[in-house]
Parts: C-alpha cells; sequence; structure tokens
C-alpha cells in the first residue's frame, strides 16, 4: 500500500477478550502490507484491551507484519488464568473480602478491591512488550504517537496517556486531557481496569480506571495528536447492526445490568461520537473555508473507516462459555451470565482458546471482505467517510 501524505490513526477501542477481533482483522491489514515495511498508522491510540494491542504495535512499528504476527501469538496462547486467577478457593476468599468492604464501606486492601484479581496480566505484559523499542521507532520516524486512556478516578476526567516526539503538546479540554509521559505497564493495566472487575491503578497521585469509561470523544486523542484519517476497529456491532432479541424477556440479571453497562461504555460513546463526525464533516463541505476563516472556526474534513464485527460477539460466546475455568465458570453462573443477553459479560472475560481463535478468524475474514475499501481508504483518493454500514450510505 501507498498511502496518502496525512497522519493516519488507528484507534483500538476496549472490550477485555473481544479485542481479539481486532487482531483478526490487523491480520488481514499486514497481509495487505509487503515484508518489512513499517506501520501504516503513524498515531496510535488503544483503550483498555485496545491498548495492549496498540502498544505492541508502537513497540514494533518498524516492522508492521513482525509487530501484528507478536500480537497474534500472543492472543492465541492466552488463557483466562494469565489475565486474572480462576482457582475457586481463591476467588471465593477475594469475592468475600471485596463483598465485606462493600457492606460495611471501610476500604480493604487494594487486591481486594474488585471481584477479580489480575494481578497476573502485569507480568505477562513486560514478558511480552519491549516498551523501550517506543522511543526507538518514534526516533527513528516509524512511530508518531501512540496513546494509553484512562478515567481518572478523583476528577472523573479522559485522561490520554501519550508518548511522542516533544513537538507534541499536551491539551486540556472540557473533563479531558492529553498528558505526555513514557508509557508502561502500569498505564496498560490503569486502561483496563474495569470498575469493580478488576482494581483501579495508581500512577501517580491519582488512581484510574477503564479508559472507556468517561471517554465521551474517543476520536478526539487522534486528532489531538495530528491525525486527519481515523481507522477504527470496533470490537462490538452498533445499534443499526444488532438484530432484535426475540426471546421472552425475564427479569434482568446481574449479568445483564453489567452486560449492557460494558456494551454503553465500550460501544455507545464510539458511535455517538463518529455520527458527530459526520455530521462536522458534512457542515465542512458545504461552508467555504474562507468564511469558516473568517469567523475563527477551525473545521477539516476527517475521513474514517470503521470495521465492526459482521456477527453478535455476546452470542458467539454462549458456546464457550463452558470452557471457562470452573471457578470462573461458577461466578458467571450465578450472575446469570452463561445464557441469554446475560452473555455479553462472559465475552469480555472469556480469554480462552476457542473463542478467542473465532474471534481472529472473524476479524480477518470481516477485513478480507471489504479490503477493496480499505485498500482505497488508505489510498489517496480513497472515499472520503465510510459509514458504518452499507445501509448508512444513503
Amino acid at each position: 500500500m501507498t498511502l496518502a501524505p496525512v497522519e493516519t490513526a488507528l484507534i483500538l477501542p476496549g472490550g477485555g477478550a473481544r479485542a481479539a477481533y481486532q487482531v483478526g482483522a490487523l491480520r488481514a491489514l499486514a497481509r495487505l502490507t509487503p515484508r518489512g515495511r513499517p506501520l501504516p498508522f503513524p498515531v496510535l491510540c488503544g483503550t483498555s484491551a485496545g491498548a495492549i494491542n496498540a502498544v505492541t504495535l508502537a513497540a514494533h512499528a518498524d516492522d508492521f507484519r513482525l509487530g501484528v504476527a507478536r500480537l497474534v501469538r500472543w492472543w492465541r496462547r492466552v488463557r483466562t488464568g494469565d489475565v486474572y486467577d480462576t482457582d475457586l478457593a481463591q476467588l471465593s476468599r477475594h469475592g468475600m473480602r471485596w463483598l465485606a468492604g462493600v457492606l460495611t464501606g471501610r476500604p480493604g486492601p487494594d487486591e481486594a478491591a474488585s471481584m477479580l484479581d489480575n494481578g497476573a496480566l502485569g507480568g505477562l505484559l513486560r514478558d511480552v512488550i519491549d516498551f523501550g523499542r517506543i522511543d526507538e521507532n518514534l526516533r527513528s520516524g516509524a512511530l508518531h504517537a501512540v496513546a494509553v486512556n484512562a478515567t481518572s478516578y478523583s476528577t472523573g476526567f479522559a485522561i490520554t496517556f501519550f508518548q511522542a516526539p516533544p513537538s507534541a503538546a499536551p491539551w486540556r479540554r472540557t473533563r479531558r486531557e492529553g498528558r505526555v509521559t513514557t508509557l508502561g505497564v502500569d498505564h496498560l493495566l490503569a486502561s483496563t481496569a474495569i470498575p469493580f472487575v478488576f482494581p483501579a491503578v495508581r500512577l501517580g497521585d491519582d488512581w484510574y480506571m477503564d479508559g472507556s469509561v468517561r471517554q465521551l470523544t474517543p476520536l478526539s486523542p487522534a486528532l489531538h495528536l495530528g491525525a486527519r484519517r481515523v481507522l477504527v476497529l470496533s470490537i462490538g456491532q452498533f445499534a443499526g447492526q444488532r438484530a432484535n432479541s426475540h426471546e421472552h424477556p425475564r427479569y434482568p440479571s446481574f449479568a445483564q445490568t453489567a452486560g449492557h453497562a460494558l456494551s454503553t461504555v465500550f460501544l455507545d460513546n464510539l458511535g455517538a461520537d463518529l455520527e458527530r463526525l459526520h455530521q462536522l464533516n458534512r457542515l465542512a463541505s458545504v461552508v467555504p473555508a474562507d468564511e469558516l476563516a473568517r469567523r475563527g472556526i477551525r473545521l477539516g474534513h476527517v475521513d474514517a473507516f470503521v470495521l465492526a464485527p459482521s456477527r453478535d460477539l455476546g452470542e458467539m460466546a454462549m458456546g464457550y462459555a463452558s470452557r471457562l475455568p470452573a471457578g470462573v465458570r461458577y461466578l458467571m453462573r450465578g450472575f446469570g451470565s452463561t445464557q441469554g443477553t446475560g452473555a455479553n459479560l462472559t465475552s469480555y472475560l472469556l480469554f480462552e482458546p476457542g473463542y478467542v481463535r473465532t474471534l481472529l478468524k472473524l476479524g480477518y475474514a470481516d477485513a478480507m471482505a471489504r479490503r477493496d475499501e480499505l485498500d482505497a481508504f488508505l489510498h489517496a483518493g480513497g472515499p472520503r467517510y465510510l459509514p458504518l454500514s452499507p445501509g448508512d450510505r444513503a
């Protein structure tokens, strides 16, 4: 591929195990890229599990296909026990300490401040990501910037921690900030700290949770970092894609409630921001540039391409819930998350080979099915805006 002379950003939203879908799509893009070529997206922005994918690519920005191969290998090998503790006895003790803290209002130890203990994930990430190579790739020009999003517990602000050349400036807007830093494991753990599920992470003087929680404008960090073309690899279907359920409604379980909450966090803000972008693009196309300049309005067209799963990843998880470790399976069954619409919760926590490999295959197939559109988008003169689905193009 010969890219257009603009900064292109790859945006990888969060979603636990669902982020394997992104890696499948990246594998298709790597196949369309000649060997030894650098990253075709100079700007990388990741949130939650998508941040792990983004930072891994940043460490291999000088060789895109190698970076994707490393990601594919990691996701194929990962197990639920590599991400969080799955032992039934330990889950019970941890859960009781967490519940006791909730009922009494007394803060317990930091490691007991959530339902699950993901302490194992930090060690795994340290072993597989060479954070030092990010600076090397920034100096060589293979990478322009990489950003990881988290949410501050004390302020509720959406914080973008980014690593970039000295010329990149921090920003501050309404309830969101961009901060220059040197990224490390703790930034990834903070970005993946789903409230109640995984413990908060301390960075400096503040505590942080999953970056999706208060990220009302998920496209914004990429634009602040210079992107004028964005490729978004979603981890779920948007409202127009999802079929209505024909199940006889029952009183919602904890898992169904939690699943809807997570879908709101991981998907709805992205969909709303894409709609805003579409409207701004239309405005930019009808208002003369000199008129915008006269009024002091900075408004430019931003090209966007969104790849979303062709199937419901929550429904797909139902077929693999029985493969979870016994302790986690027992917990999920109690929450009602192994059946019906409650399976959405399971889909975020199901780091088992069968499910992960199915997502890798689906991401690859979905990207290859749109390879001509992707190729056109990543070339100068390609479509200016590609919507969420063919039905949105009218």
